[in-house]
């Protein structure tokens, strides 16, 4: 489980904080779905997954069937920097992607969000909510 000042974090864990922050800025847009409902049906959609040290990359569908689990989900990514999540609803894919710093995050963020039609933000590693 990832603290404060680890260098690496878990995929899984990544993208589970990734869904926190993304409900943060669009889960009052969701009415009847709570917070650890959107975190779980995100992860449990992903049907295709790439990971990269830098990136990682997701296409949504009805999910893997029963017993079937990701490739890369333990894979360890780096922590320095920001990671930026970026999902295109309508077109079934997000990425997560990783900004040297803070002033490269935000304006990433900014230029997505101008885009229209995606939920992106800055994903907050302390975010804290347990995958079972």
């Amino acid at each position: 489980m990832y603290k404060s000042g680890d260098s690496m974090i878990e995929v899984r864990e990544l993208l589970i904080k990734a869904f926190a922050s993304a409900w943060e800025v669009c889960g009052a847009d969701m009415p009847g779905t709570d917070r650890d409902g959107y975190i779980t049906s995100s992860i449990t959609v992903i049907d295709t997954l790439q990971v990269s040290p830098e990136m990682i990359y997701a296409e949504e569908g009805s999910g893997l069937t029963d017993g079937e689990e990701l490739d890369h989900l333990t894979d360890l990514v780096r922590t320095d920097g920001l990671w930026v999540y970026y999902g295109v609803p309508e077109e079934n894919f997000f990425l997560v992607t990783w900004m040297p710093d803070a002033d490269a995050a935000r304006a990433k963020v900014a230029d997505l969000m101008a885009e229209g039609g995606c939920v992106a933000c800055t994903v907050d590693l302390d975010q804290q909510w347990r995958f079972e």
